[in-house]
């Protein structure tokens, strides 16, 4: 019998060798930090050492629309952050979407404001989306994935 629900911590950190595993298969080198480190959990160099990225991975084991976000003044935006968002999908098959720091801020801070209009201070939670009204930006994230290299 096949246990669904993998506990949370475990899917956050599959979605870190995976993405550690194709950044190598892209002839990258991909140094996932340590559990505890702040803000990153994967440092990747380009293999002469000269470019480099800072990655957040944001793992969902189904097929949400949205990932949950640190607050907008919390993401790192500077030009080498970048957010790698994972889903699952059927039968196994995952989807993988790259968002810079910059964007990542833009879009939560966005939502943010949204909710503190129609709910109050107390009801905002930082999400960034990849459908509906940002299924356009989805798109392009996901294809940002699919051919980003160093």
């Amino acid at each position: 019998m096949k246990n669904r629900n993998i506990p949370n911590a475990l899917v956050g950190i599959s979605g870190v060798h995976y993405v550690a595993f194709e950044l190598s298969r892209r002839g990258l080198i991909a140094l996932p930090t340590t559990r505890n480190t702040s803000g990153y959990d994967i440092v990747a160099l380009s293999s002469d050492g000269r470019r480099h990225a800072n990655i957040q991975v944001k793992t969902a084991q189904r097929r949400p629309g949205f990932w949950p976000m640190p607050r907008s003044e919390k993401i790192r935006r500077g030009p080498h952050d970048f957010y790698v968002l994972i889903r699952g999908l059927a039968q196994g098959e995952i989807e993988c979407f790259l968002v810079t720091g910059k964007k990542a801020w833009a879009q939560v801070r966005k939502t943010e404001e949204r909710m503190r209009k129609e709910g109050g201070a107390r009801r905002v939670f930082p999400v960034i989306y990849a459908c509906g009204e940002f299924k356009e930006a989805g798109d392009r994230w996901k294809k940002a994935w699919n051919a980003w290299s160093l």
